[in-house]
Order: structure tokens, then C-alpha cells, then sequence
């Protein structure tokens, strides 16, 4: 793809993965627009391109937003979301800016005759895994109604291919970190740095034995980049990650021997779980109880057999040297 003459809307382009794409983008001589209504990005993602994008304050919720975003692009790239904000609370879905905004991107998407539409969907559609690693053909049954909002995009993006046309793809990303994340609380990983900088004790809720497998930021681009040039997509789905799994135990550990630091690592007590809200009855990250203990039952590592082998896809940044850059990015930033 030229990418010189391509014009690229990034929807949430000031959130974390959304202002690395407008970095990589203009980087590889895109012009960028972008939406955002700041519910978790921050201009300061974007400050060091200054002027050569072009910044629409706005929500996908809002239609004219959308059509005033997408004007004179050929391209959209779909990632808004407040991910560091949805949990398993009631309050916590953005089911109006999950589904209502992903539909709106693409009703304005097809008006506007776009060549591409490229969706942020996550490894949460998959559920409970049935076996592992997980490709794309694993039955989808989420466990949590974030997953279901996903799912509902990426069906959405099928049917607009099938009835209109519209050149969709959707890409499940796993576990994706590195600078600029948004928020420390909401992610193993990003929880383990955090307090091993700051010389606390690495929580760890359940056994610590559930698997997962985290992509640095830097493979996210890469593989939305390729999904976003691919010829022809048609709904087609893809996994993006690292394809390798670590336990969370595995992960405490890791953390701890990059950031030179001897904090404990202690399994949290049942009693000390914590709950979204009054309503929800698992607590945060658990899945199940099992003789009296709740547990994980997720083991999520990707198969990217089908990113290989249709986008040239192939990660290139290992666990332990994310975890390095990312820990350098906060040493630097003084987020501890």
C-alpha cells in the first residue's frame, strides 16, 4: 500500500493503541484524522505531532461527529472504546459506545464509500477456552458482556461486507501493553510493574496458574498495519498477539527479575477479592469457585497461524523485552 496517498481516521486515536497507530501512520506519510471525546485518551499522547493531524473532538455516539470525522477519508481504523474504564459492573459496559458507535462508524462508512474499515475486537469474545491455543475458528461464547459488546462488532462488520459492500476486517488483540497504557489497575501486567517500581507486593488473585498471553504495542501495529493494507478482507477475522503463553505466577516473577527487585509475591486471600460493584457476584478476574476458592478458568493463548499466513504477520517483541520497555517508558515518565 502507498500510504502517501491514503487519508486514515483513527476513532479513540488519542487512547493508547490508537495514538501509536497515528505515530506509525503518519510515520509511514498518511494524513490522520482523529476522533476522540478524551474519556480515557489524553492529548498528550499526540502532543509531539502538533499539527499534522487533524483532531476532531467528538463520540462515535454522535453521528454528526462521525460524519464531520470520516469526511474525505478513504480509510477508518475503529478503536474507540473506554477500555481502561469497562469492568464487570453494571455501570461498566459502554454498551452506546460499544455497539451503537460501532454502528455508526460503519453506516457513515458505507455512505461514505470506504475502501477500508479496520475493527479493534479483543480475545474476550472467545469465553472459556475449549481447548488452547485459541484460533479464530474457536467457538465464541464471552464471558464477560464486554466480549459480547466485541462480538457484536465484529458481526456487525460481517454483515456490512455481506449487504453493503464495505471492506471490514476485525482483529482480536491479546493482552496488549507497553507506553501510554492508560491504566495501571487494569491489567496483570501493567499491575505488577506499577507496584514493583514502586517496591510493593505482586498480587495475585487465584492460583495464579491461568495463562495468558501479552502482545507489546509496537506487534499490535504491525498487525493492524498489515490487516489495514490486506487487498481484500470481507469480515474476515484475524488474532493478533505474540502466540506464547506465561502464567500469571510466571508473569509476577518476570516482572520482578526485569525491574531488579526482590518484593513478595503473594496470592490474595478469597476474602481480600475484590467485586466490580454490589451487584456482581465473581469477583474481579475469577471466573468460578472450586472448593470454596475462586478460580480462572481462562487460558488464553492465540494461535496467529491465519495473521501468518494471510498478512505476513509475525511478533516480534518476546515478554521479557516489553516488559523492559515498558518499565523503562515509566521509570521515564515518573509514574512510579
Amino acid at each position: 500500500m502507498n500510504w502517501e496517498q491514503q487519508t486514515v481516521l483513527v476513532t479513540g486515536g488519542m487512547g493508547f493503541i490508537g495514538s501509536h497507530l497515528c505515530y506509525a501512520l503518519r510515520e509511514r506519510g498518511a494524513s490522520v484524522v482523529v476522533l476522540d471525546d478524551l474519556s480515557t485518551g489524553t492529548t498528550d499522547n499526540l502532543s509531539n505531532l502538533d499539527t499534522e493531524v487533524t483532531v476532531i473532538g467528538g463520540s462515535v455516539t454522535d453521528e454528526t461527529a462521525v460524519e464531520q470525522a470520516m469526511a474525505g477519508c478513504n480509510i477508518v481504523i475503529h478503536q474507540a472504546f473506554p477500555y481502561g474504564q469497562s469492568g464487570m459492573g453494571l455501570n461498566d459496559q459502554y454498551i452506546d459506545t460499544g455497539i451503537n458507535g460501532t454502528f455508526n462508524v460503519l453506516e457513515r462508512a458505507v455512505r461514505e464509500d470506504i475502501d477500508k474499515l479496520v475493527y479493534a475486537s479483543s480475545v474476550a469474545v472467545y469465553g472459556i477456552q475449549e481447548y488452547v491455543p485459541l484460533d479464530e475458528e474457536h467457538p465464541t461464547e464471552p464471558f464477560l458482556p464486554y466480549g459480547t459488546t466485541k462480538l457484536a462488532g465484529e458481526q456487525y462488520c460481517r454483515n456490512f461486507a455481506r449487504l453493503y459492500g464495505l471492506d471490514t476486517v476485525s482483529l482480536r488483540y491479546f493482552y496488549v501493553y507497553g507506553p501510554q497504557y492508560s491504566n495501571f489497575g487494569h491489567n496483570a501486567l501493567m499491575a505488577f510493574l506499577s507496584r514493583a517500581l514502586d517496591g510493593e507486593q505482586l498480587h495475585v488473585y487465584g492460583d495464579g496458574t491461568q495463562v495468558r498471553d501479552y502482545t507489546y504495542i509496537s506487534d499490535v501495529i504491525a498487525g493492524t498495519l498489515a490487516a489495514t493494507a490486506a487487498k481484500t478482507s470481507g469480515g474476515r477475522v484475524y488474532n493478533i498477539s505474540h502466540g506464547t503463553g506465561l502464567t500469571i505466577r510466571e508473569l509476577a516473577e518476570l516482572v520482578r527479575d526485569v525491574c531488579q527487585t526482590t518484593v513478595e509475591i503473594q496470592n490474595v486471600e478469597p476474602d481480600r477479592s475484590r467485586f466490580s460493584d454490589e451487584y456482581c457476584r465473581i469477583p474481579v478476574g475469577m471466573t468460578t469457585m472450586e472448593d470454596s476458592e475462586w478460580i480462572d478458568e481462562r487460558d488464553y493463548v492465540a494461535d496467529v497461524t491465519r495473521a501468518r499466513q494471510e498478512l505476513d504477520y509475525e511478533p516480534a517483541v518476546d515478554v521479557r523485552e516489553g516488559v523492559r520497555r515498558t518499565a523503562e517508558w515509566m521509570r521515564s515518565n515518573e509514574f512510579i
